[in-house]
C-alpha cells in the first residue's frame, strides 16, 4: 500500500480535492458509497468532490443481487447474522459488568490513585480480554461460514467480484464513504473489495474510515440508555495500529478523563484517534502517523496534532 488518508465525517459538500491531490492520484478513484444502502448512487456530490470520473463499484446494489439471486447462500448468511447478533448480544451483556466493575474499582480506590494497586489494571484487562476474545469468535465465526459456503462455488458471487476487480483495474485509488457501518463491513467482505483498500492508495471518511482498520468500536455514550464502547467487527486492515472513533463530540463523553483513559487504554495497543468535521490522519505503507491526528492519550488526555507524540 502507498498511502492512505481518514477524515472524519464531511459536510454536504464535501471538499476531499487537497486530499485526492496528496495521494498522488493520477487517474480515476473508485467510489464506494455502499453504507448509504438504497442512495447509494446518489453520489454526484461525491464525484464533484474527488474530481469527477470517479468509478461507483456498486456494492450495496451487487450484494441485493447475489441475495436474490443465490437463495440458499443469502439463507446460510442469515443464519451468520443471526450467530453473530447473538455473541454481540452476550458479548455486551458481560461486557456491561466488566465496565461497571472498573468504575466500581476505581470509586472504591478512593482519590489516591496508589491505593488502588493493580486492582484497576486488572479490572480494566479483564475488559480488554472481554474485547479481544469476541473479536476473535467473531472472525472465527465468518472463517466456518467462508469454509461451508467458498465463494469459488457461488457463480454470483464470482460474477459480481470479477466485475469489480474489473473496475478497480481501471482505477488509480479507492475512496471509501460513510453510512451504516454494519452494511459497510458486509458489502466489502461479500463483494471482495478489503484487499484493493490495502493495495490501492485510499481516502475514507466517517465509517469508511473505521472499516479499513483492523478493529472496528462502535460507541453512542449520549442517547439513552448510553450504550459503551463495544467491539463490532474486523475492518480490512488498510490502516494498522489504530482505532478511530467518529464524531466523538457527539459520542464520546469528551471532557470524562477517565472515561477516555479507559477506551485508550483498551484499545491499546492500538492509538485511539478521534475523527471528527476537519481531522484527518496520514498514513503511509498502511502505518498511521500519529503526529497528524487527535489521539487519546492512556492517560485520557487528548493530544492534537502539534502534541501527539
Amino acid at each position: 500500500m502507498t498511502a492512505a488518508i481518514l477524515l472524519g465525517p464531511q459536510p454536504p459538500a464535501p471538499r476531499l480535492d487537497a486530499d485526492v491531490a496528496a495521494l498522488g492520484v493520477d487517474g480515476p478513484v473508485a467510489l464506494v458509497t455502499a453504507g448509504y444502502e438504497e442512495a447509494e448512487r446518489n453520489d454526484a456530490h461525491l464525484d464533484r468532490a474527488l474530481g469527477g470520473g470517479t468509478r461507483n463499484l456498486g456494492l450495496y446494489g451487487r450484494r441485493l443481487d447475489i441475495l436474490e439471486s443465490d437463495t440458499d447462500f443469502a439463507a446460510a448468511l442469515h443464519r451468520l447474522r443471526i450467530e453473530l447478533a447473538e455473541q454481540q448480544t452476550l458479548y455486551r451483556a458481560r461486557l456491561v459488568h466488566g465496565l461497571a466493575a472498573v468504575d466500581a474499582v476505581r470509586r472504591l480506590g478512593g482519590s489516591s490513585r496508589r491505593s488502588l494497586g493493580t486492582q484497576l489494571d486488572d479490572a480494566i484487562s479483564d475488559v480488554r480480554t472481554l474485547d479481544d476474545n469476541h473479536a476473535a469468535a467473531m472472525a472465527a465465526a465468518v472463517r466456518r461460514f467462508e469454509d461451508e459456503w467458498p465463494v469459488h462455488e457461488r457463480d454470483v458471487i464470482l460474477a459480481h467480484r470479477g466485475a469489480v476487480a474489473a473496475q478497480l483495474e481501471e482505477c488509480a485509488a479507492i475512496a471509501v464513504a460513510g453510512g451504516h457501518v454494519g452494511v459497510l463491513l458486509e458489502c466489502v467482505w461479500l463483494c471482495g473489495v478489503g484487499p484493493a483498500t490495502v493495495r490501492m492508495p485510499l481516502i475514507a471518511w466517517s465509517s469508511g474510515a473505521m472499516v479499513v482498520t483492523e478493529r472496528v468500536m462502535v460507541t453512542d455514550e449520549h442517547e439513552i440508555g448510553a450504550r459503551p464502547a463495544e467491539v463490532m467487527g474486523t475492518g480490512s486492515a488498510a490502516v494498522c495500529g489504530v482505532v478511530v472513533m467518529v464524531d466523538s463530540q457527539a459520542r464520546l463523553r469528551i471532557d470524562d478523563g477517565d472515561s477516555l483513559a479507559l477506551l485508550a487504554r483498551r484499545c491499546a495497543p492500538r492509538a485511539c484517534v478521534l475523527l471528527d468535521d476537519g481531522d484527518r490522519l496520514a498514513c503511509a505503507d498502511g502505518a498511521p502517523d500519529l503526529d497528524s491526528a487527535r489521539v487519546i492519550g492512556l492517560d485520557g488526555v487528548i493530544r492534537r496534532p502539534a502534541e501527539a507524540a
